[in-house]
């Protein structure tokens, strides 16, 4: 003889939301509004930032990471994607200076770049 189970299965609605962190959460829902993304940690896309990277001028391009998350930036956009820096060591540097700074590190960090290995070192 079988026994039968007359149980249905529960089914629970749960809601996925996207949860990226720095410091503190930042938790992407249906709710959210824009997404402030900073960009001026960015070679391609500030040229006084590439002049401090390449002039090895690294607190002063963290003064442009730390006055973007001042500003209201919700997450820092981080490239160094040019050919005459060495990108890979320039990530890793930068983005270790940023792991000492708080108010930095507070917002979540996006390692941006077109080259495997700069991504792989940022990791």
């Amino acid at each position: 003889m079988s026994e039968t189970n007359n149980q249905q299965p529960i089914t629970i609605n749960q809601k996925r939301y996207m949860k990226l962190s720095g410091l503190e959460p930042l938790v992407l829902n249906e709710n959210s509004n824009f997404i402030n993304v900073g960009e001026r940690t960015n070679v391609a896309g500030s040229r006084k930032f590439l002049r401090l990277i390449k002039e090895e001028k690294f607190d002063e391009a963290l003064d442009i990471a730390r006055h973007q998350v001042d500003g209201g930036a919700q997450i820092i956009d981080i490239n160094f994607d040019d050919g005459l820096i060495d990108g890979k060591q320039a990530m890793v540097r930068f983005l270790n200076l940023i792991a000492a700074e708080p108010d930095i590190c507070r917002v979540p960090i996006m390692i941006d770049s077109s080259k495997w290995e700069i991504i792989e070192a940022g990791l």
